[in-house]
């Protein structure tokens, strides 16, 4: 069995080591999801549930280490990455209560000519095997996002953690199986996209609940449609924030920087196209080049860090080149080197950016770049928003409530904050993409609800026709 080391995106600290899974045997591992499935489906949920509490009453103590050990292993800065695993803590807790009160409904027959004398119920079951792929962005948060509300909901899971940053998340599985869940219920396998593929393709998957690349979404997509398997997707996006002629400029700036920076630019909820009427364009790119200069780049588990490197040196230099495209184009560095330096990129804002740029459309940039794109008009910033074939989430700044909402309405995108950042995912809401970004909605409840099908049961001729 080979192995791979863990290291920091500086590739300074070894922090572990995980063994990797032969594609050939991942076939293997769904089988025994497969056959762990029919006891884990009939234990009640109430039990499902306790095991989920157990598994955060285990983690909880360990919340501060884990917090330093995703800090280092995903260069997130320490602050973000102690809030993630406290998250996913509170998302086991959540997704428990969300199991105890999953219920179907009594259907309507006795308004219908012909059913009028029968009984309808409905109730939730579980899809069966969940393959969950997780990014390396936010890959605690998404792993219980995912696989809690698909055990609660009585599916057996195998999950393929980012081979980027699984230390933290391997121990969440761990937690949750010291918590009574059965390790064939929560099976794991670890590799690159060979391994993410045999486990989508592998006999006995029933649905696949992906969030990474729209590349990756749509080739789990084509490779699965003869199987016609259920595909719960949340794929990358092209964040537009439209900013009105009538916005508030301090606001929009702190916004802007508070959704842009998050785990250094690596989100793909950040507002990553400013779109800007033309009469405030100059004032913002003042605005923002001072919070970009106000801004410490350094080693992710130091306090004072804001920005940390990027996953890795291949990313940095990426982004770098994304830049030096955008400034072929016609856009201008305004702030910043846009250059990248090992697996570190300093902010940096682009302005004056034309909206025929790639990155005014489909080229998304996973970094902390900010791109700011002048219009004429309210209908040219609708125009350049709807443009991209991305729909995570958007934003509109207006000091009209009533002008906003029209905006909103009219924006193609999964959801749409007024007067914030949208770079919003508080658990309480649905949340997911149109058009390329993806399929289906997480959130706690939401996921559940995803993960499980209501199943209507009649009994015919049930209620007795009176004499």
């Amino acid at each position: 069995m080979s192995t791979v080391k863990i290291s920091n995106p500086e590739g300074t600290e070894l922090l572990g080591e995980v063994e990797l899974t032969d594609p050939a045997d991942v076939a293997g591992v769904v089988a025994r999801a497969v056959a762990a499935r029919r006891a884990w489906k009939e234990t009640p949920v109430a039990e499902r549930a306790a095991m989920l509490d157990r598994a955060a009453d285990i983690l909880e103590p360990e919340q501060e280490t884990l917090g330093r050990l995703l800090s280092a292993e995903s260069g997130k800065p320490i602050g973000q990455a102690e809030f993630e695993v406290g998250g996913g803590i509170h998302f086991l807790r959540g997704n428990a209560i969300e199991g105890r009160r999953l219920a179907g409904r009594v259907l309507p027959t006795e308004g219908n000519f012909g059913t009028e004398w029968d009984l309808a119920y409905t109730r939730r079951e579980p899809l069966g095997v969940v393959a969950a792929i997780l990014p390396f962005n936010f890959p605690v948060e998404l792993f219980v996002e995912k696989c809690a509300a698909a055990l609660v909901g009585g599916n057996t899971v195998v999950v393929k953690p980012p081979l980027e940053d699984p230390l933290v998340v391997e121990r969440f599985r761990e937690a949750l199986i010291e918590a009574g869940v059965p390790a064939d219920v929560i099976g794991v396998v670890r590799g690159d996209a060979a391994v993410g593929a045999a486990l989508a393709e592998a006999p006995g998957v029933d649905a696949i609940s992906l969030t990474g690349s729209t590349a990756a979404g749509i080739a789990v997509a084509k490779a699965t449609a003869e199987k016609l398997r259920f595909l719960h997707l949340e794929l990358g996006g092209n964040n537009a924030c439209l900013v009105l002629d009538d916005a508030d400029i301090d606001l929009v700036a702190a916004e802007i920087l508070r959704g842009r920076i998050l785990m250094n630019g690596q989100a793909c909820s950040a507002s990553k196209r400013v779109i800007v009427h033309r009469s405030l364009h100059d004032e913002l790119v003042s605005r923002m080049a001072e919070a970009v200069a106000a801004q410490t780049v350094g080693a992710a588990i130091e306090t004072e860090t804001t920005i940390g490197p990027l996953i890795h040196e291949g990313a940095a230099s990426k982004v770098a080149s994304q830049v030096a495209n955008a400034r072929s184009q016609g856009a201008e560095v305004a702030a910043g080197t846009g250059e990248s330096e090992g697996a570190y990129f300093a902010p940096t804002l682009l302005a004056g950016v034309p909206h025929t740029a790639d990155i005014a459309r489909d080229d998304e940039i996973f970094g902390p770049v900010f791109n700011l794109i002048p219009v004429d008009s309210e209908e040219q910033a609708l125009e350049v928003a709807n443009s991209s074939s991305f729909g995570l989430m958007g934003s509109v700044f207006s000091t009209d409530p009533q002008r906003a909402l029209i905006v909103a309405e009219r924006l193609e995108s999964g959801g749409v904050v007024i007067n914030g950042t949208d770079n919003y995912r508080p658990p309480v809401i649905p949340f997911g993409g149109v058009k390329l970004s993806g399929r289906g909605r997480e959130g706690l409840g939401y996921t559940l609800e995803e993960m499980t099908r209501e199943k209507p049961i009649i009994f015919r001729r049930f209620r007795a026709r009176p004499q």
